[in-house]
């Protein structure tokens, strides 16, 4: 084995969404050397809500999944009343980081977030060389909402509107969800979110108990998400639930499932992006520009 090589843990914090992981694990389950599921010994989500689970049913699935033995599960109380469900987000992702330890790259997913190119990302990881400590995301292609004919996505038009997400990191230290002071590295490995693209019941079950649950309008958010149709797609304009500006516009692209989405050409759902604007955005020396004008204001 390449002495330089990093080990690769990849963990999902794990709720009443874990028949994602169906989806989820597949496309990472070779090329990390380990699994971590990470799931509330209670059965209480971030907000303390009790959620549906059926352990006979996980189980199972986990045995379909995991032929070679790399999922470990870890089940503690991720739930404490006197903290926000935010900040209950957080103290998993650190419990998560320092039950797996180690000293190589700590990646942490969501079971709604699917990797379509793992292996690429992975070999981006094991190449990259930094002396700063940071963090390297990913840019989210996310499905709004899922109809007979197909998906309704977030379809940013220019760079400056793609949504990046903080995934991978050797150093990890989270403060808000994934996120930290460290600089962030934008990489071109696009991960499809399935965020919104789920039963009403779904919906209804995520919005009540994720970690933006204080942020959020909750039944606004709920009837506009049950609202959409392909007449009146094209009116959703800045209508991110907690970033306004973070989902410009909705597009469509006609999928019958997941799989059939996963399996369009690529590129069929274009983003953005270009090297040389990862380039420019990836440099320190612009970023300290840019902050110093900001300042400045």
């Amino acid at each position: 084995m390449n002495s330089q090589r990093k080990h690769i843990a990849v963990s999902f914090c794990v709720a009443y969404d874990w028949e994602m992981l169906r989806l989820s694990i597949p496309p990472i389950y070779e090329r990390a050397d380990q699994i971590c599921l990470s799931i509330d010994e209670s059965r209480v989500s971030w907000s303390g809500n009790k959620f549906s689970w059926d352990q006979e049913g996980f189980m199972k699935m986990l045995a379909e999944l995991d032929p070679k033995g790399k999922i470990r599960l870890f089940e503690a109380n991720f739930y404490v009343p006197t903290l926000t469900p935010m900040q209950n987000e957080v103290r998993q992702r650190n419990e998560i980081a320092k039950f797996i330890g180690g000293d190589g790259w700590h990646i942490q997913l969501d079971t709604d977030e699917i990797f379509l190119n793992f292996e690429g990302f992975v070999h981006y990881l094991q190449s990259f060389r930094s002396r700063r400590k940071v963090n390297i995301a990913c840019p989210w292609i996310t499905a709004y909402k899922q109809t007979e004919d197909g998906f309704f996505f977030v379809k940013p038009s220019d760079f400056s509107q793609i949504e990046f997400i903080q995934i991978a990191t050797l150093h990890p230290d989270y403060e808000y969800g994934r996120r930290n002071g460290n600089f962030n590295v934008r990489s071109p490995f696009a991960l499809l979110h399935l965020s919104w693209a789920r039963s009403e019941q779904e919906i209804w079950e995520k919005i009540n108990n994720w970690g933006h649950k204080d942020d959020i309008d909750i039944q606004g958010e709920f009837d506009r998400w049950k609202n959409l149709s392909a007449d009146n797609f094209h009116t959703y304009r800045n209508f991110h639930p907690v970033v306004p500006e973070a989902w410009p516009a909705l597009g469509f692209i006609a999928a019958k499932d997941v799989a059939h989405l996963m399996a369009l050409p690529e590129g069929t759902i274009r983003l953005p992006l270009t090297k040389r604007k990862l380039r420019i955005e990836n440099s320190i020396w612009v970023s300290r520009a840019k902050k110093y004008l900001r300042f400045k204001r």
